[in-house]
């Protein structure tokens, strides 16, 4: 996925298990690039 600074940008994911995942941005797309972590906290709907 492209960064483009002012843009926002949407993703869907389909994950299979409860967890807590990370990443990093690996676009360098601006002066707080190395500020942006990503964190998903997956969570079962049906318990």
């Amino acid at each position: 996925m492209d960064a483009c600074p002012g843009r926002l940008n949407q993703v869907a994911l389909y994950i299979t298990r409860s967890g807590v995942f990370y990443g990093q941005c690996s676009e360098l797309c601006g002066v707080n690039h190395a500020f942006m972590p990503i964190v998903v906290e997956a969570i079962n709907i049906t318990n």
